[in-house]
């Protein structure tokens, strides 16, 4: 008896060794992007993770029948969840069971726990791509849809709020930058800056300027178009809803106080402008309807608000591939990419799909370098940058350049050039800039800002 009484201590040693020099399990770490996933709750609703971007996520992995399961989601998740964050529009909390059971098993774990929360089925794939082994398993992805935090059982409810709450106050993602060319060999970058002024920096051929304050307090990305050398127009939503314009006639020497367009733009959308020859300039906005709305000044004269229609889910983009003519593209209520033209035999055309998905909180941009091109350009649901051109005749299917986006692109083609000159927020926050010149993309440049 004590021969096998010293086998057993041996046996439960080893398992303890074992057990502090194995980890059990290698979530996913701090700062990595979270895949992406669909989710069917029981109410036969479809989410998935890109929906959320801009808010704050919370992923509950569970097994329906897991007792540690339903006791962290009865005493920990479901009272925080009630306390502080069920009428909380920028945090968003997640189920996902992970045994692939039927939708009847899984509404018995949410009648026991009382979760109020979106609960489906991830099948056999959402769990390993998150590389989930035990459960519960939590997550909260930041707005950028990275990963912020991870949690094993029993959940920390202080580290949990603390973070949500760090997160939330950041919840609004980064503005997009806006970019346009006044000639061949000028660039004007504009972003709008952590005080919520409206900032900018001029490419002369030969150096960048260093970046200036224009004022203002901005409350959606910048949109910028220029109808000659050395002339600039500038758009933004200002704090009443409204949009308003500044504008330079010699290149940036001295700029126009902020003029009142008027209109009401979309909360967390922004304009889009372009020109329409050089007595042409147009702008488009997302009103508060999802409606697209535009307004023109042609020679001088400023026209009333035209609703065009659709329902748009992003800030517009527009671009002209010739004298007299517009496409406007924006992301609709799938997700995918749409556009309107003009003139479509003397009117508008029709609103059709060019396809794609880009995520939620993002929208196109969009130029021309020559009579009858386009080039389009989003961010795709894996972050990176995507690539679509029209020839005049026929749209090319979606090019991947890489990269990973945090905001909306923005893109800009100088006068009789074929360079496109591209924009965007990295997941460092920064911006990034990326060219195409004599047929063929160039590589990812940082760009100070």
């Amino acid at each position: 008896m004590a021969a096998k009484r010293i086998m057993l201590l041996i046996a439960i040693t080893v398992l303890l060794i074992a057990s502090t020099t194995v980890p059990a399990l290698a979530l996913l770490q701090n700062g990595n992007p979270a895949p992406n996933f669909q989710l069917t709750d029981l109410a036969g609703n479809i989410h998935t993770l890109s929906d959320y971007r801009g808010k704050v996520v919370v992923i509950e992995f569970f097994g329906y029948a897991c007792g540690y399961c339903i006791s962290d989601a009865k005493t920990s998740l479901v009272p925080l969840y009630n306390t502080y964050y069920k009428n909380d529009t920028k945090v968003q909390f997640l189920g996902v069971e992970v045994s692939g059971v039927s939708n009847a098993y899984i509404q018995q774990f949410v009648q026991e726990t009382g979760v109020p929360w979106p609960v489906g089925s991830g099948g056999s794939s959402v769990g390993p791509a998150y590389q989930v082994t035990e459960t519960p398993t939590l997550y909260v992805i930041d707005p950028a849809g990275n990963v912020a935090l991870t949690m094993l059982y029993p959940t920390n409810v202080q580290t949990l709020k603390s973070t949500i709450d760090a997160l939330e106050g950041s919840s609004t993602p980064a503005p997009a930058p806006a970019v346009c060319a006044q000639g061949p060999n000028s660039l004007d970058v504009f972003v709008k800056g952590t005080d919520g002024a409206l900032w900018w920096k001029h490419w002369d051929g030969t150096a960048w300027s260093a970046s200036t304050s224009l004022g203002g307090v901005l409350t959606s990305s910048p949109a910028a178009t220029s109808p000659g050398t050395g002339q600039v127009n500038v758009f933004v939503r200002g704090t009443d809803g409204a949009l308003y314009e500044k504008t330079t006639a010699n290149g940036g020497t001295s700029w126009s106080s902020w003029y009142r367009i008027g209109g009401q733009l979309l909360a967390g959308t922004g304009p889009a402008a372009c020109n329409w020859g050089s007595a042409w300039t147009g702008w488009f906005v997302t009103g508060t309807d999802n409606n697209l709305y535009h307004m023109s000044v042609v020679n001088g004269k400023q026209s009333g608000w035209e609703n065009l229609g659709g329902y748009l889910t992003s800030s517009p983009a527009a671009a002209s591939p010739g004298s007299g003519r517009v496409n406007v593209f924006v992301r609709g209520s799938d997700g995918a990419v749409y556009q309107r033209y003009w003139p479509n035999a003397g009117s508008w055309s029709n609103w059709t799909s060019l396809g794609g998905q880009i995520p939620a909180g993002t929208g196109p941009a969009a130029s021309s370098w020559g009579s009858g091109r386009l080039d389009l350009l989003v961010q795709g649901m894996n972050g990176a940058l995507y690539h679509k051109s029209y020839s005049g005749s026929t749209w090319s299917s979606w090019e991947n350049l890489g990269g990973y986006l945090t905001a909306s692109p923005a893109a800009a083609t100088a006068p009789g050039s074929k360079i496109i000159d591209v924009f965007v927020r990295g997941r460092d926050n920064g911006l990034w800039q990326k060219t195409y010149n004599n047929g063929g993309w160039g590589t990812w440049q940082s760009f100070a800002m």
